[in-house]
């Protein structure tokens, strides 16, 4: 017999001899791409402030994605070749315009100028000392053009204090077609208020075609912030706060809010 399931059968078959970290990459954008609440935001500062634009900690390109329609210059930095390769796929038909660096947020930058720099989806979690965030930012401040901003997506943990720490909570569940298997993905979450972060172990339970199973794990360890210290930090950095909002529409920034996002323009000194 042949057909549609043949097809599975042979993508599934084909997924189970990837690398772990092409694996994991493939089950990022299957958790991530249906995430498009920022988008709009991006875009509307995109319009404000022109090209180019350049997001850190880039991933597979799913924002830079969402702002091709703008018709600016991008650049993505990020640190792991997997991701950039499926952002290479994903943004082929707009190659000329779109540039991919490898590297790190502690390491070099591209020099810029930028209109707009974007770290997404809690980017900036992964610098976890003072004085890396404060020497990053200040960066940052020399890459923008006059008039440019920065957008930082933060997580708000004050709710996060409401669920289960240290339990597993199923998050997401259903097929991948890219792998031809069902997922589930079940992630362990730890407070850890000592260091001001936040510990996620994630597990990616995979049932093949001929009803095997692969369990992934993956590990993250991620910095939260409290507003007023992201204040002093931008002040360190001769940075200024134009917008502190509670949701991707600059809604207030109230106590059960889930996200701080925060839009800051270049100071003076």
């Amino acid at each position: 017999m042949s057909g549609a399931s043949d097809e599975v059968d042979a993508r599934g078959t084909h997924a189970r001899s990837w690398p772990r970290a092409r694996l994991l990459a493939q089950l990022y954008d299957w958790e991530h791409d249906e995430l498009q609440d920022d988008i709009a935001l991006y875009r509307a500062l995109a319009r404000r402030t022109g090209g180019p634009i350049i997001e850190l900690a880039c991933g597979s390109g799913r924002v830079l994605e969402g702002l091709l329609d703008s018709g600016l210059e991008l650049v993505g930095l990020d640190r792991s070749p997997e991701m950039l390769e499926r952002a290479r796929i994903r943004l082929k038909a707009a190659s000329r315009r779109v540039r991919l660096v490898q590297g790190d947020l502690h390491g070099e930058l591209p020099p810029g100028p930028f209109a707009l720099v974007v770290l997404a989806v809690s980017a900036f979690g992964f610098v976890k000392e003072t004085a890396r965030q404060i020497d990053l930012l200040r960066r940052i401040r020399t890459m923008l053009s006059p008039g440019g901003l920065v957008v930082l997506d933060l997580v708000h943990a004050a709710p996060l204090w409401d669920e289960p720490q240290g339990l597993a909570v199923l998050q997401r569940s259903g097929h991948d077609e890219a792998i031809g298997a069902d997922v589930s993905k079940w992630m362990v979450q730890r407070i850890l208020p000592s260091t001001q972060e936040m510990q996620l172990d994630c597990f990616y339970d995979l049932a093949w075609s001929d009803g095997s199973l692969t369990r992934l794990t993956d590990s993250a360890r991620l910095r939260y912030y409290a507003r007023y210290e992201i204040e002093l930090l931008l002040q360190a950095a001769s940075l200024e706060l134009e917008a502190l909002g509670g949701d991707y529409q600059l809604g207030p920034f109230q106590d059960g809010s889930e996200r701080m996002i925060v839009v800051v323009r270049s100071g003076v000194g």
